[in-house]
C-alpha cells in the first residue's frame, strides 16, 4: 500500500438485530445469503441515515431487492440517490458532478472505478465483500491519491444478538472472515491473503443458520471431530481381518458404493466413518501397483495454471488441495472430511453457489446408483465454459460410447477423450 498523506478512521457500529431474529429463523436452511442480508439491511437502516452526508457513497455486496430498501429510505429523507451496479451505472456522473448526494454501490464499484477520491470521503458498508482482498479495494475507491479531504472515514454497521444469553452475530463471522491471513510472512513479505480455504457463502450461510437454531434450542455444545488416520494403523492383524470381514476388500467396496444412493452411503458413512477410512487405506495399497495414478494426473495438469476456483468431488484425501491450494482456489468435497479444509457432504448437493467454479474434477468419484446427479450438481456451480474432468476406470461403464451423449444432455460439450492405462479422462466444458 502507498503511504498516503490521509488519515483513515473505521468505525464499526454495533447493530443489535433481536427484533429481526424470528425472521431470520424463518429462513431456514433453504434460505441464502441475500434474503438475510435483506432483513439485516432493515436493522442497520437506522445506523445508515444517522450517518448519511452529502457525498457518501454507500457499499452493498449484494443489491437486489437491498437497493429498493436502501434508496426509499434515503429518498424519504430528501437526499438525491443514484446507483453503481452491474445493471445500473447512471448514478456515477451525477454523483461525480454534485447532481446526486448518495451513491449505492454493488460489487461493480469495488474495481475499476476511479474519480471517487475527487468528491466523496466517507463510505458506508451495508453489506460486507466476502475477502480480505475485495475489502482493500473498495477501501481502495476512496483512501487513494487524489483525496482532497484529510480523513476518510468508512462506516461499518455490524448487526448481531444476544440469543439465551449467547451473542450470534452474521456480521462479525464475515468481519473475522475479511481479517483471514494464512500466514504473516505471506502477508507481509508477499502481499497474499490466501482464501483458497475459506467455507463459501453458501456454507457460510448454513453455518450461521444453524448456529442460530442451536442458540434458540439452548443445544451449544463443544465438539470434537475425532482425527482420520490413512492408512488405518495395522496395529492388530486382528483387527485388520475384522474391517475386511465386515466391509469386504477393495472390488467389493467399490461395487457396493457404486451400485447404493449416494444418500444412503452418506448417512451409513457419517453413522461410522472407519468405513470410509477402511476403504481408503486399500486404495492406497491398491495405487502403489498402478502404471497411472488418477489424482496424480490432476495435480499436474492444474500446475500448468494458476487463479482458479476448483471444486474436488470426491477428494478423499484431499491431495489434490495439499498439492496446489498455493495456486488455486480449493473446495474439497466428500463424504468423509479427512482435515478440516475439506468439506463432509453428499455431493449431490455441495455447499457453493451457482457458477462459482472454473473447473469442476472427479477423479475416480463417480460412486453412487445416482451419481448423474453429482454431474448436474457440477453443472450448476460452474461457470460458462467452466471445464469439467472425469477420470475413470476404463471398466467403470459398458458403453463408454454412450457416456459423452449423455454429458451433452446435461449441458456440457465434450472436448476429449484419452485414454491413460487402465482408465479413461473425459474432459468437457460447460455449454
Amino acid at each position: 500500500m502507498p503511504e498516503y498523506n490521509i488519515d483513515y478512521e473505521q468505525i464499526e457500529i454495533p447493530v443489535d438485530c433481536a427484533d429481526y431474529i424470528e425472521k431470520i429463523r424463518a429462513l431456514g436452511g433453504n434460505g441464502t445469503p441475500l434474503q438475510l442480508e435483506k432483513i439485516l439491511t432493515v436493522a442497520r437502516l437506522p445506523i445508515i441515515r444517522q450517518h448519511i452526508q452529502p457525498k457518501t457513497l454507500i457499499y452493498t455486496h449484494y443489491i437486489q431487492g437491498i437497493d429498493r430498501i436502501l434508496r426509499d429510505a434515503l429518498v424519504n429523507d430528501g437526499w438525491k440517490v443514484g446507483f453503481y451496479t452491474g445493471e445500473d451505472k447512471s448514478g456515477l456522473e451525477g454523483f461525480l458532478n454534485c447532481k446526486i448526494d448518495v451513491l449505492i454501490g454493488s460489487s461493480a464499484i469495488g474495481t475499476g472505478v476511479d474519480g471517487l477520491q475527487h468528491v466523496c470521503n466517507q463510505l458506508i458498508v451495508n453489506v460486507l465483500p466476502w475477502t480480505h482482498a475485495e475489502f482493500e479495494q473498495l477501501k481502495g475507491r476512496i483512501y487513494r491519491q487524489g483525496q482532497t479531504r484529510d480523513t476518510v472515514k468508512m462506516v461499518i454497521p455490524l448487526t448481531y444478538a444476544t440469543v439465551n444469553s449467547q451473542r450470534w452475530s452474521w456480521c462479525d463471522s464475515k468481519m473475522q472472515r475479511l481479517k483471514f491471513k494464512k500466514s504473516i510472512a505471506d502477508a507481509a513479505v508477499d502481499g497474499i491473503v490466501p482464501e483458497g480455504h475459506l467455507r463459501s457463502p453458501a456454507q457460510a450461510y448454513q453455518n450461521a443458520i444453524g448456529w442460530l437454531e442451536r442458540l434458540a434450542s439452548g443445544e451449544v455444545q463443544i465438539i470434537t471431530r475425532p482425527k482420520i488416520i490413512i492408512p488405518i494403523p495395522d496395529t492388530n492383524p486382528a483387527e485388520v481381518q475384522q474391517r475386511l470381514a465386515r466391509y469386504g476388500d477393495f472390488s467389493t467396496m467399490n461395487r457396493h458404493w457404486n451400485q447404493t444412493h449416494s444418500a444412503t452411503t452418506h448417512q451409513r458413512l457419517q453413522e461410522n466413518p472407519e468405513e470410509w477410512a477402511h476403504y481408503h487405506t486399500l486404495y492406497q495399497e491398491s495405487r502403489k501397483d498402478w502404471a497411472v495414478i488418477p489424482y496424480e494426473e490432476m495435480i499436474r495438469l492444474c500446475q500448468q495454471r494458476s487463479g482458479y476456483t476448483i471444486g474436488d468431488f470426491g477428494c478423499g484425501e484431499a491431495k489434490l488441495a495439499e498439492a496446489v491450494s498455493d495456486r488455486h482456489t480449493i473446495y474439497s468435497f466428500d463424504h468423509i472430511a479427512i482435515n478440516d479444509n475439506a468439506i463432509a457432504c453428499d455431493m449431490t448437493h455441495v455447499p457453493l453457489d451457482d457458477e462459482t467454479l472454473d473447473v469442476a474434477i472427479f477423479s475416480l468419484a463417480l460412486m453412487g446408483s445416482n451419481f448423474t446427479n453429482y454431474l448436474r450438481e457440477a453443472h450448476r456451480t460452474l461457470k460458462l465454459d467452466g471445464q469439467l474432468h472425469i477420470i475413470e476406470s476404463a471398466s467403470r461403464f459398458s458403453d463408454w460410447g454412450q457416456f459423452p451423449t449423455d454429458l451433452e444432455a446435461l449441458g456440457f460439450t465434450v472436448i476429449s477423450i484419452q485414454d491413460m492405462w487402465k482408465f479413461t479422462h473425459i474432459r468437457a466444458i460447460k455449454s
